[in-house]
């Protein structure tokens, strides 16, 4: 037997037990890490549970001044994980073990907490056989294998067609209205790890937050794959307690938008699809909104995050086009890598001579108005570079929404996420797809799935939707 030292054997044995826990997870009727769908719940009445009833969420996260043993054990009768959610203050170590005393699944720490503090929480939640997730800084999202079985981050932006200070709609680089998503930073995510991620982003303070609004959070984060725990606004939350009528139906529809990203979940596995290549990483903003990934998706434009780590010829086989943000960044075998690419025919557009992203900080979530206008110059580039290409898909009239596309590397199958920004919803929708598909077919969480018409095109073919109201997915079959 290898001689370890006593800590490290210590976490080693605790890592053992807290597998074998998550191999009993499913005799038990708990969900394993990766199905868990996470909700903020501001209470700690045990009757408040039966609104869950017919709902997809089975996680809850719930905030210190709402601990309860009872509460706790009465979520687990109904096979709902229930998590002690653990803000700055005080020493977080005593009130993790209070959580887990009071019988919780596990912790979950909520903001910038010192790293110290974060490893011997998590050593404390692994040493019982509970679960530990960590909603930290942007900057510091683990992304390696050593990383906890859910990731995440609280530096979340409320997604939406947002105003400005004068009220007016921001203006994206392509004229659209600026739509404010996570999905951009969320790609990249998705490009560097499998591990599941949550998002905490709660709504704006004295606001009154509106369905679409809940439906366009939800689905921000679900296209991409990760989940946004959901956080409602307090009255909402006071009214849906009270079976108020409106909020009961509200809470109807935040269910069916959950269920449907859940029943298609299996399609995330899918790599992700188009011919144009984005080359970041987390030192050049990568993790921050307000990017090159979010100002490419807002042409609707299908792009393949490409971490520093995962630049092989393999990962670009099947792009014609790279953008190389950070060049100076990217060590000698990166560099021979997008040589050997352009030698093979492809094409890469690289920042302006001289010009570096500047490093983000730890806390950081957006970009800069500095950062914007370097950035600006690269958007240009790109802009005149794709034109009016097919690089997989193009879509129209889709000026409110933003769009994600998966696909099998062969091109038999491809996926196309659409989701609605506005608060009403939009007509007259046309996807033209890069290829000749014979069978297309739409999923809505408010209607029944349907088979579309394809028609030729010059790029392949094109289908039409009449209608889209708060996301749909369509899958293309050759």
């Amino acid at each position: 037997m290898t001689w370890l030292p006593p800590a490290l054997a210590q976490a080693v044995s605790a890592l053992k037990a807290f597998r074998f826990l998550l191999s009993l997870l499913p005799a038990l009727g708990l969900a394993a890490p990766a199905d868990l769908i996470p909700a903020r719940w501001p209470s700690s009445d045990t009757a408040t549970l039966s609104i869950l009833a017919a709902s997809p969420v089975n996680c809850l996260l719930v905030p210190e001044s709402h601990w309860s043993g009872a509460f706790a054990k009465a979520a687990q009768a109904r096979k709902i994980t229930i998590l002690g959610l653990i803000a700055p203050g005080t020493p977080a170590l005593p009130r993790a073990h209070r959580a887990l005393d009071l019988g919780f699944d596990g912790v979950v720490l909520e903001g910038n907490f010192p790293a110290a503090e974060s490893r011997s929480i998590q050593q404390t939640a692994l040493s019982s056989t509970r679960l530990f997730v960590e909603l930290g800084l942007r900057g510091r999202i683990p992304l390696g294998d050593d990383a906890p079985p859910i990731i995440g981050t609280f530096q979340g932006v409320w997604a939406g067609i947002n105003p400005h200070e004068e009220g007016e709609a921001h203006a994206a680089p392509s004229g659209a209205p600026w739509i404010d998503t996570n999905a951009g930073f969320l790609r990249f995510v998705r490009a560097a790890t499998s591990r599941p991620f949550w998002l905490s982003a709660t709504p704006p303070p004295n606001s009154v937050v509106s369905l679409p609004r809940y439906l366009q959070m939800i689905a921000d984060s679900a296209m991409v794959g990760a989940r946004w725990v959901l956080s409602f606004e307090t009255d909402f939350f006071s009214r849906l307690t009270q079976a108020e009528a409106r909020a009961t139906r509200d809470f109807k529809r935040i269910n069916q938008l959950l269920a449907f990203f859940e029943q298609y979940r299996p399609l995330q596995s899918l790599p992700p699809y188009g011919q144009l290549a984005v080359v970041a990483d987390v030192s050049s903003g990568a993790l921050l909104s307000g990017s090159v990934l979010d100002m490419i998706t807002v042409k609707h434009t299908p792009v393949r995050p490409v971490p520093f780590k995962s630049i092989t010829p393999q990962t670009l086989g099947q792009t014609k086009m790279a953008v190389n943000v950070d060049p100076p960044a990217l060590d000698e075998r990166q560099q021979k890598v997008l040589k050997d690419f352009t030698r093979a025919g492809g094409t890469v557009l690289t920042a302006p001579p001289g010009w570096r992203m500047p490093k983000p900080r730890p806390d950081q979530v957006s970009t800069d108005a500095e950062e914007v206008k370097k950035l600006d110059q690269i958007w240009k580039e790109v802009n005149a570079m794709t034109g009016r290409r097919n690089l997989g898909v193009r879509l129209f009239n889709v000026s409110s929404m933003l769009s994600n596309m998966l696909g099998e590397p062969s091109g038999a199958r491809v996926v196309i996420y659409l989701v609605n920004y506005a608060d009403f919803p939009v007509d007259s929708i046309a996807v033209h797809l890069l290829g000749n598909f014979a069978q297309v077919t739409a999923y809505w969480p408010e209607r029944s799935a349907k088979s579309l018409a394809p028609y030729e095109n010059d790029d392949g073919v094109g289908v039409d939707l009449d209608i889209l109201e708060s996301a749909a997915i369509l899958i293309a079959e050759k």
